[in-house]
């Protein structure tokens, strides 16, 4: 059964907008809105500047007032949030974050089951606070990113990627997505993971850390002057993706989420609609596509929004955005890059061909 739930932000320049004390001039009104609803809090963040500090100062002031919360061990992905969520960590959950928003920005983000909050009044701050985050002794923390990671092995056929000798290039651009592919697969696997960029760094490069606005120019050369067999970008969030054939070549969304749903479709008999954003020119192949596959895609302006009412409908697929987010069906709410990536580590895996041959025979004969 989906959970649908709603998401709320508050965002802001770092040092400017975004201070410690706006933070915690918001501490009031979030308690107030969790105890009344009877809520319990999961606290996370990301590798932003000073994220990890700020959450544990929210875990602590919320904690003040009466809230029943949990502090996440880690900086987290954002699909991992919604992980722990579906499995009873918290009702709710406030991140530490600006999403994939440029490196000069943070903020809050607030994810719960109940539409038409406000849960970010900006009230008095809390008496005697201390000048600066410290971190909590007696903290309740858990180890979401290990539950996140059990969750990627549970539905993806790990043994197979473990045991084919492949080369992937992983771009984590400096944000909570280090590691987790990697440790995914585990150790010992056949399978070749090279990680790039996988620092946590808080100011990611000095550039938006997103695979829709970065060049990837790193990524695209690797991948091509080893003769991998493809490469993937993880956006800081975890959220959106962005893919490199062997010849470095960027893979438009729509190859990758009809790839995807051929795939999931013939070796798991999932079905279901395949959202992806409106083409500026006709896709006239699709249509064969479509007939040969028995699948249906749909050409959506506002994508995000589509995919959401088709995942509350029962009746996603798959779908992916404007900026690269794949979104399942059967599998979270929100945009999980990593599961993609390791799907197409699995589609590569299973076909024993290269990235690149499969977008070829995916507008030759859809049967592959």
């Amino acid at each position: 059964m989906h959970t649908t739930r709603y998401t709320y932000c508050w965002e802001g320049v770092v040092a400017a907008d975004f201070t410690l004390g706006a933070v915690r001039r918001r501490y009031p009104a979030l308690a107030d809105l969790l105890n009344a609803r009877g809520w319990s809090c999961l606290v996370a963040y990301d590798t932003r500047f000073l994220s990890a500090q700020i959450a544990a100062d929210c875990y602590q002031g919320l904690r003040a007032l009466g809230a029943r919360v949990v502090l996440s061990s880690t900086p987290l992905p954002r699909p991992a949030v919604d992980v722990a969520l579906d499995q009873g960590v918290a009702d709710c959950a406030v991140i530490v974050s600006a999403g994939n928003r440029d490196y000069w920005s943070n903020g809050l983000i607030i994810i719960a089951p109940a539409p038409g909050l406000d849960p970010f009044v900006d009230g008095d701050l809390p008496a005697e606070c201390p000048p600066f985050p410290s971190e909590p002794s007696d903290a309740d923390v858990i180890d979401v990113r290990r539950m996140y990671i059990e969750s990627l092995r549970q539905t993806v056929d790990i043994d197979l990627a473990r045991q084919t000798s492949l080369t992937i290039f992983v771009d984590a651009m400096n944000g909570t997505t280090g590691g987790i592919i990697p440790a995914t697969l585990g150790d010992g696997a056949q399978t070749k993971t090279i990680e790039i960029n996988r620092e946590a760094d808080a100011w990611f490069g000095r550039q938006a850390p997103h695979p829709h606005t970065a060049s990837l120019v790193r990524l695209r050369k690797l991948v091509r002057e080893s003769d991998s067999h493809l490469g993937v970008a993880l956006s800081a969030d975890g959220r959106a993706l962005g893919v490199v054939d062997n010849d470095g070549e960027l893979a438009p969304h729509l190859d990758i989420a009809l790839l995807l749903a051929q795939y999931l479709n013939r070796q798991y008999r999932w079905r279901g609609l395949v959202i992806v954003p409106a083409p500026a020119a006709s896709a006239a192949w699709v249509r064969a596509w479509e007939a040969q596959t028995g699948l249906s895609v749909e050409f959506a302006e506002r994508s995000a929004t589509r995919i959401a009412e088709a995942r509350a409908a029962h009746q996603l697929l798959i779908g992916v955005t404007e900026d690269g987010q794949p979104t399942f069906g059967r599998n979270g709410g929100i945009g999980d890059a990593p599961l993609a990536a390791l799907l197409l580590i699995e589609l590569v895996a299973r076909r024993n061909v290269k990235l690149r041959v499969l977008r070829e025979k995916l507008r030759q004969s859809p049967g592959m």
